[in-house]
């Protein structure tokens, strides 16, 4: 009697879009950094940066849940992000900040320049590569003057399946280069090989400008 094999189903391709809107809708949250002391200190971060720099206008691309947006002390913010049902959410929490709109980032349409682009804790999220250079070119096509990126800034794979570290320092150097990076902030609460990863993380803060007139 013949014998016949039967085909191994193929595996899909992970997906960081699909992952972030199944994660969203089963009821989880953005993460561990967008909550507690971690949130509080990105949040301190940005808003002394808004006032320092005299911004008026600010986007960010992966605003998630938006408990990191409740803790920003400024009023004209956009926040986009791939999740439908965040995006739903967040309308209806912060309804009452006139000057605030969250959309979809597919579906936004941007037709403006904002004095400050943000990325907090999603590069290294960005697991496919034509995903993460899609998402790098929006980022900054979107500036007119501050890109603040929130992330680790080395190249790395991990075990995690929705984690893969980037050097996108250097795919800024390559792709635009009229950006410099002029501040480096120290992580006041660095992951370690024994810290609880849930009050620590690797990801710090790097502030860009435009070079442009």
């Amino acid at each position: 009697m013949r014998l016949f094999r039967r085909t191994p189903p193929k595996k899909t391709p992970f997906s960081s879009g699909s992952y972030w809107n199944k994660r969203y809708i089963s009821g989880q949250n953005s993460g561990a950094g967008s909550y507690g002391k971690l949130a509080e200190y990105k949040a301190q971060v940005i808003n002394d940066l808004v006032k320092e720099k005299s911004i008026n206008s600010v986007i960010e691309f992966g605003c998630g849940d938006g408990n990191q947006a409740s803790l920003f002390d400024f009023s004209n913010y956009t926040g986009l992000d791939i999740s439908r049902k965040v995006v739903k959410q967040n309308r209806k929490r912060f309804s009452d900040r006139e000057k605030w709109q969250f959309h979809l980032t597919k579906t936004f349409k941007n037709k403006r320049q904002y004095d400050l682009s943000m990325s907090l804790d999603v590069i290294y999220h960005l697991i496919e590569d034509d995903t993460f250079d899609d998402y790098m070119q929006k980022l900054f096509d979107s500036s007119g003057k501050y890109v603040l990126i929130y992330a680790s800034d080395h190249d790395a794979t991990t075990d995690s399946i929705h984690v893969k570290h980037r050097h996108y320092s250097g795919w800024i150097e390559k792709n635009r280069s009229n950006f410099n990076c002029i501040q480096t902030w120290k992580q006041p609460y660095p992951l370690t090989e024994n810290s609880d990863p849930d009050q620590t993380t690797f990801a710090f803060f790097r502030l860009f400008e435009s070079s442009d007139p």
